[in-house]
């Protein structure tokens, strides 16, 4: 008899448990899926580059400045626009 008092407390405990959790439940996050990727920004197109400002920054020999512009200007990633930037330092040579 003993024990069949245990195990219904037990029973009733776990359900009330259970509920609590529920209720509560609004700030749960599955975490066992992938993060949501991440947009990437929009790539400009060669009219949207202002080019002479690049080519301005590189004749003043401010190159670290030229790439952030690139960057700024396109969306590029670092080693993407620093090949840019030297690209076009290759052309004015």
């Amino acid at each position: 008899m003993g024990a069949l008092i245990l195990f219904v407390l037990g029973l009733v405990a776990g359900i009330a448990l259970t509920l609590a959790l529920q209720r509560r439940g609004g700030d749960r996050r599955d975490l066992t899926t992938p993060p949501p990727a991440r947009l990437a920004p929009p790539r400009a197109t060669s009219s949207d580059i202002d080019e002479a400002e690049i080519i301005v920054l590189l004749r003043l020999g401010r190159k670290i400045e030229a790439i952030k512009r690139m960057r700024e200007q396109t969306g590029m990633g670092l080693a993407e626009a620093k090949d840019a930037v030297e690209a076009i330092e290759r052309e004015q040579r």
